[in-house]
């Protein structure tokens, strides 16, 4: 499949969107990382796909394995 970076401009809300189509797992991040950076897009409104979802729960279980 081939991998594209999507930017969504909203003209009546002024939102920006950004989304990556094709991408495996959390590789995306780094597809659009210097968009959103450049974009001013905010972190905290990500929202994950299903295909990012198994190597989500694999993070987020290290990550609180980790803290203990």
């Amino acid at each position: 499949m081939e991998r594209s970076v999507l930017i969504h401009f909203d003209s009546a809300t002024g939102e920006v969107r950004v989304e990556a189509l094709g991408f495996e797992g959390l590789s995306c991040l780094d597809a659009t990382q210097l968009f959103e950076e450049a974009l001013g897009v905010v972190e905290g409104d990500r929202t994950y796909k299903d295909e990012s979802a198994p190597q989500l729960r694999t993070t987020n279980s290290s990550q609180t394995r980790l803290r203990q």
